[in-house]
């Protein structure tokens, strides 16, 4: 295996080779199955046993951290490189993610459960008898029980929480934000929640009735809920203008304060979305396999809710819950995230807060829907715990679980909008246990959250996930239309995976006839609207030409060739500047010289000028690559009096690139003919073109240009430490400053300026020679 070098020692990873992970391995089974031998054993202390069980589990959880050690430094190697310069072994690194670590934790709740189970049947696992059901559970085994079933989920954290950091620093986000809740938002939920409560707490007491005015109430209740959307934005403005007029002396603080709750719960909602909601599974790679490691987690967390006495199995209960919650929470970020990107056209930048690895809809629904088996379970739970519940034996099952889900399917009948409509027809459900005949307030407390969860939860994500099957429908018409340029991230993908299709003849990917025909439809719609003929918005195909998804990046390639489509990095757009000048379309536009052609090349030049000032400002992008596309470019626009100004930046740009290529293309552009051909030129010429071809005579006659050229070339030498470098270039210098003979002079001198200008250079670099000699 290859080693890698990290933070934690360069060696390290070749401890973690193939083999000596299987021989730990084989040494963990050996391990247990000698444990297992010496429990199985007749007469075994109770002591030893349970130390003998402890050592198992703590063997057991360093092996995952020693494995997740060694998957770790693999993976943050992978993930510090490039998308597109990751090798095989890299994109597969990134693909497997943590999947084996939720085999592991499959494995602890899954043995966690059987002892339980095994517990519950009154069954001594070796010599150790178990006592974590029931009434004769004992405290401390129950403790060590949850001890062993949260040190189950400490590889995953770990895991996590490496990655997370990582991921922050980066794509330099934030790992904690304060903006996701509002004050008034917290305020808002907090006055209604605590309403309901107090509501339900004064109808449980029976301190009031309200059986002839309920409907009254109600509608009452509905109107203020209206009245209340309507009047907020009007508060909000009156209390804006009254905090306009507050001069405040202190700054605010940044800390979290109990006047801004808002900022609390925001911190919460971050460490549910970034820490807990990966627990799921639901953030892994793989057809289905997100949706499988839902399950993975849930269905044993159920098992052990079910089996473990009370109230001790709400433990997992509740920690299957709050894994649901949180997923469902990291969803909702995903779509924030998804409609900024909408509004701003970029994956880019510090306002997408999670990322579009995953859309999450399935896994988040896949979790809400888990609560119909986890509420049931609860339910058993707490009545084990509290009793509080009627029970009626000659309507039961004698399975609880399947009678606690007969009730809570009876409450979901009340609570689900619609399927309500039971109650006009008289259609009556008996189940074994009652709320609404006990003493006991609790249990209609507990009926009460099941339906609110309903309303509030369940129904909510279910209506989400239609509106955004809707959004996309209106998206997808309004590209068609015209109207639209850009998708949302996850409508992109499947654009482009549904357009594009890899052709086995010619081996690439081509673009599907109807796909092509509804983007030449959609380009054809914006002429019409007389909005820019772009198949897709420049800004997300410079984007999308380095996505890792294969359909994506070609469908981006393809439009940006078929329809000329400017995009990607300024570098980028130089070469595809360099292809289009250099083409046949813009020879025959230059000598067709009609208003068509003449608006295209004024395109062009356009065009041309605004890349350039963008690599003026940005240095740091041009190489001897660009070097090579500039020169190209000018002898594509040779004599044509409309470059002149992007002439004037390429010497710019020649100017602060303070390599040889450079100095060879300002060279090119102030050689003459006779130069070239002379003796002492022979050698520069053959130069110029090894760097930019046989074809690549350049020759700026104007003297302003190049006494600007001169000026570039002057940089260059006061630049260059080598003694022989700067002499070469002085040498230069003092030939194009000489005058030239009859009849190459001009009547006038008009080249005298210029000339002038190079022989003050080639003193000026040549002073510097003598002071360096001295």
């Amino acid at each position: 295996m290859r080693e890698v070098k990290t933070k934690g020692g360069e060696g390290a990873a070749r401890f973690f080779d193939p083999a000596t992970l299987t021989n730990f391995a084989c040494f963990s089974a050996l391990f247990a199955f000698i444990c297992g031998m010496i429990l199985g054993t007749d007469g075994v202390q109770p002591v030893l046993a349970a130390c003998l069980a402890g050592a198992i589990i703590v063997f057991w959880t360093l092996f995952q951290m020693l494995r997740l050690q060694a998957v770790w430094m693999r993976y943050r190697v992978a993930l510090s490189t490039p998308p597109r310069e990751r090798t095989e072994n890299q994109h597969r690194r990134i693909e497997h993610g943590f999947i084996e670590f939720f085999a592991y934790l499959a494995i602890s709740l899954g043995a966690l459960a059987l002892c339980a189970y095994f517990a519950s049947e009154q069954k001594p696992i070796g010599g150790l008898t178990l006592s974590v059901v029931g009434d004769e559970a004992e405290a401390h085994q129950l403790a060590g029980f949850v001890v062993a079933f949260f040190v189950s989920f400490a590889p995953l954290v770990s895991g996590f929480v490496r990655f997370t950091f990582e991921e922050a620093e980066r794509t330099k986000r934030q790992i904690f934000y304060s903006d996701v809740v509002s004050d008034l938002s917290f305020w808002t939920t907090a006055v209604v929640v605590s309403g309901l409560v107090v509501l339900a707490w004064a109808a449980a007491g029976d301190m009031f009735t309200m059986e002839e005015d309920f409907g009254v109430f109600i509608t009452g209740l509905v109107l203020s809920v209206f009245f209340a959307i309507i009047l907020t934005p009007h508060v909000m403005r009156f209390l804006n203008n009254r905090h306009e007029q507050i001069v405040i002396a202190a700054p605010a603080s940044n800390g979290l304060s109990l006047l801004h709750p808002g900022r609390i719960v925001s911190q919460i909602d971050s460490v549910l979305v970034r820490f807990v909601a990966p627990l799921s599974g639901a953030t892994q790679c793989g057809p289905f396999v997100p949706h499988l490691l839902v399950i993975v987690v849930v269905l044993p967390l159920s098992a052990l809710g079910y089996v473990l006495a009370a109230p001790w199995g709400l433990v997992p209960i509740v920690t299957a819950m709050l894994i649901a919650l949180a997923l469902g929470r990291r969803w909702a970020w995903v779509e924030e995230d998804r409609e900024t990107a909408s509004r701003l056209r970029t994956t880019q930048g510090k306002e997408i807060k999670i990322g579009f690895d995953n859309d999450l809809k399935d896994e988040a629904l896949l979790g809400y829907a888990s609560l119909f088996i986890l509420v049931p379970l609860a339910l058993h739970q707490l009545q084990g715990w509290t009793n509080s519940f009627v029970y009626d034996p000659q309507f039961s099952s004698n399975n609880a679980f399947f009678d606690w889900l007969r009730f809570f399917g009876a409450e979901l009948a009340k609570a689900v909008p619609f399927v309500d409509w039971w109650e006009i027809y008289n259609v009556d459900i008996e189940t074994p246990y009652n709320a609404t005949l006990s003493d006991d307030p609790i249990a209609k407390h507990l009926t009460f959250a099941a339906r609110a969860m309903v309303d509030l939860v369940i129904m909510a994500a279910l209506f989400q996930a239609i509106s955004l099957w809707q959004r996309s429908r209106t998206h997808n018409r309004l590209y068609d239309s015209g109207q639209l340029d850009t998708f949302d991230p996850f409508t992109e993908v499947n654009f482009f995976e549904r357009g594009m299709i890899w052709d086995p003849l010619n081996r690439k990917f081509r673009p599907k006839d109807e796909f092509e025909k509804r983007v030449n439809l959609h380009v054809n719609r914006r002429r019409e609207l007389n909005l820019s003929a772009t198949p897709y918005s420049q800004k997300r195909l410079s984007e999308l030409m380095t996505s890792p998804i294969r359909d994506v990046n070609e469908g981006a390639n393809w439009m940006i060739n078929e329809f000329g489509v400017l995009a990607g990095t300024p570098a980028q757009q130089l070469a595809q500047l360099r292809r289009r000048l250099r083409s046949v379309k813009f020879l025959n536009a230059l000598q067709r010289d009609s208003e068509s052609d003449r608006f295209y090349v004024r395109e062009q030049k356009s065009e041309l000028e605004r890349v350039l000032l963008e690599l003026e400002r940005r240095p740091d992008l041009v190489t001897d690559v660009q070097v090579g596309d500039l020169v190209n470019i000018l002898i594509a626009v040779r004599d044509l009096p409309d470059f002149t100004s992007a002439e004037v930046t390429a010497v710019k740009l020649f100017e602060r690139q303070l390599t040889r290529r450079s100095l060879l293309a300002l060279y090119n552009l102030v050689m003459e003919e006779e130069h070239r051909t002379s003796v002492a030129g022979s050698d520069l010429q053959a130069a110029i073109e090894y760097e930019f071809g046989s074809n690549s005579y350049l020759y700026t006659g104007l003297a302003p240009m190049r006494s600007k050229i001169y000026s570039a070339i002057e940089t260059h030498g006061l630049s260059i430490k080598r003694e022989s470098d700067r002499m070469e270039i002085v040498k230069f210098l003092d030939w194009m400053g000489r005058k030239k003979p009859e009849p190459y002079g001009i009547e006038g001198d008009r080249a005298k300026l210029s000339r002038e200008r190079a022989s003050s250079a080639a003193t000026l670099i040549s002073s510097g020679l003598r002071i360096l000699a001295e």
